[in-house]
């Protein structure tokens, strides 16, 4: 997602997830490699970089395949990075212990983007030094921007595991950039297409105005909705602080919404801001239906809503047990496995989906060279991926049909509803 949560409501999450454990065939550092000097410089076009470097099916592999990460193990993206990171690692390890890639091992040389975009262009540029074949970048494009574009000049496939902006990709001139996320113009579309099927036509907007993914959010949810013909009954706006919690009180704007006699309420935004918004709506009466997406995902904040009912939300997969996609349910054990903990919120099925892309398309071009791995992906037509039925094409690189789960909170209980494809997605 793009700018997804609040510095200090994402420390909330980040006590939910453990740091990356170092496994066999894979490496963890705090420091960024030294650079080689027989490798090609990051500053080079695609086209100076040398093919023959990239192993084929055909030649014997003599090293391992480099997947580099500068990824966020700490600052305000960590909790969406670290565990998409830890999954990367679940999906490296069983993709070795199925023979590799093109009969190479693959090695992941983790270094600390710490959520910065220097930092995250520095490592990019070392890693990619010393031979690294795909980059893993942090799930929010302005963080990772700089170092997409390093991984851009040197020929290098970049993969964000969940960023959800559609500009991932030829949008920014990343023509060797992907997200493995689902991004708003699908997710939204799936919210306003469930809820009015389900509800009614009459809606109400709860806006949090406080980062560009919830703003879109509700301008997507808006559009689809009177698309469906669908009427917006009320529309209040509310922002959160950096520590994330309402910047002020919203008794205006319930009384708003309460008034205007919503079949649905659609609330664009994430904790804990959202879940104080959450809870004001039903203190202030309202009783209606509540639709949200994947911010609102995870158990973690419904301690400020007590026995919530009739609280649902758009998001990739349910972490509570009951998910029917067999992938994921062994993705979650194998994560608790490594971090021996549950999973907080279901983002982190992307990281392993990153590393099963990568696998799929060196297979299918016969090579790691940046713009044959890129062609490959752009091939992919409903690819099935932990996180789910991929798409990608030369225009998009990041997917709006995949379907997502549909999720029900009642007395504060989780289930699995459904997974759905957004009928008609929302590109702007």
């Amino acid at each position: 997602m793009k700018r997804t949560k609040a510095a200090g409501i994402l420390a909330v999450a980040a006590s939910l997830s453990l740091v990356i454990a170092g496994c066999a065939s894979t490496s963890t550092s705090s420091e960024a490699p030294a650079a080689s000097a027989a490798a090609p410089s990051a500053a080079a076009p695609a086209e100076a970089a040398p093919s023959a470097a990239a192993p084929s099916a055909a030649a014997e592999c003599t090293e391992p395949i480099i997947i580099g990460s500068a990824m966020a193990q700490t600052g305000f993206m960590s909790p969406f990075d670290v565990p998409a990171l830890d999954t990367a690692r679940i999906a490296i390890e069983k993709a070795n212990a199925e023979g590799g890639v093109l009969g190479c091992q693959l090695e992941l040389v983790a270094v600390d983007g710490e959520t910065n975009p220097d930092k995250g262009a520095q490592i990019a540029t070392d890693l990619i030094s010393q031979g690294a074949k795909m980059l893993l970048v942090t799930c929010d494009y302005d963080i990772n921007a700089k170092a997409s574009q390093v991984a851009q000049d040197a020929g290098v496939l970049v993969i964000a595991p969940c960023v959800g902006d559609t500009i991932m990709g030829p949008d920014a001139g990343l023509t060797l950039g992907f997200s493995l996320g689902s991004a708003v113009p699908g997710e939204a579309a799936i919210m306003a297409e469930y809820a009015f099927e389900k509800f009614g036509p009459n809606a109400a907007l709860f806006k949090d105005m406080s980062i560009k993914y919830t703003q879109n959010q509700c301008k997507v949810f808006e559009e689809r909705w009177t698309q469906l013909g669908g009427k917006i009954v009320a529309a209040p706006e509310f922002s959160q602080t950096p520590e994330g919690s309402l910047a002020s009180p919203v008794t205006a704007q319930v009384k708003e919404i309460k008034e205007s006699k919503p079949d649905v309420v659609a609330l664009c935004s994430y904790p804990g801001g959202g879940a104080e918004a959450a809870a004001a709506l039903r203190a202030g009466g309202v009783g209606a239906p509540v639709i949200s997406g994947f911010g609102m995902d995870g158990a973690f904040w419904l301690g400020a809503v007590p026995d919530l009912s009739d609280f649902y939300f758009v998001t990739y997969a349910s972490v509570f047990g009951d998910d029917p996609n067999p992938k994921v349910a062994a993705l979650l054990a194998a994560y608790k496995e490594l971090t021996g903990s549950d999973a907080a919120t279901s983002g982190l099925v992307t990281g392993a989906s990153s590393i099963e892309a990568f696998k799929l398309a060196a297979e299918q071009a016969g090579s790691t060279d940046g713009a044959a791995l890129a062609a490959a992906l752009e091939a992919f037509s409903e690819v099935d991926l932990t996180a789910g039925p991929t798409s990608f094409s030369p225009e998009l690189h990041v997917n709006v049909t995949r379907p997502m789960a549909v999720m029900e909170i009642q007395k504060g209980k989780h289930a699995f509803i459904e997974y759905r494809a957004a009928q008609q997605p929302i590109l702007n």
